[in-house]
């Protein structure tokens, strides 16, 4: 059995203000520097070009795999729910396997709010990953299942945002 110190983390992001997956960013980032294996999965974003895309290819770090598993915003048109699961599927398999320390599911908690996932699956497999592992997971509507079960909770609130003013998201700030 592993002492405290030595288990994973479950870690959210969560609320209504920017920031959430820049935050796992940050995360990666420096999870990276240490030399720490890395899986990113963005569970709503599809082939959308993103700096953050852009970036993590670049680096073409042999500890780094990034994938965007989803049909983009949940207004624009596809089938995020056939989407959501299918990178479910994958995820359970990457909560054992002994490659990574550091997963990050990117907007998973908006697949969850959206029932695009049970949410009893994905609690039970938080709850059998491997014993060492370090998940974070990010997206507004947080279920509070999942924040119960969090070792770390923030959340990001909303004070100002350029859109309330009719400014679209911009590259490199937004995107």
């Amino acid at each position: 059995m592993l002492d405290e110190s030595a288990k994973g983390l479950l870690l959210n992001v969560t609320g209504d203000g920017k920031g959430k997956s820049t935050s796992a960013f940050g995360t990666v980032i420096r999870a990276l520097g240490w030399g720490w294996n890395v899986l990113l999965l963005q569970f709503v974003k599809g082939t959308m070009e993103t700096g953050e895309k852009r970036f993590f290819d670049s680096l073409h770090a042999p500890n780094l795999e990034f994938a965007q598993l989803g049909a983009g915003a949940s207004w624009e048109p596809g089938d995020h729910a056939a989407l959501a699961r299918q990178g479910w599927l994958r995820a359970e398999k990457e909560l054992v396997s002994p490659r990574w320390q550091l997963v990050v599911f990117d907007e998973l908690n908006i697949a969850l709010h959206y029932k695009w996932l049970p949410l009893d699956e994905v609690l039970g497999s938080l709850r059998s990953r491997r014993p060492d592992l370090n998940v974070m997971i990010t997206g507004r509507y947080a279920p509070r299942e999942l924040l119960d079960m969090s070792d770390l909770v923030s959340e990001i609130k909303a004070v100002r945002h350029p859109y309330e003013r009719g400014i679209p998201a911009r590259k490199g700030i937004d995107f």
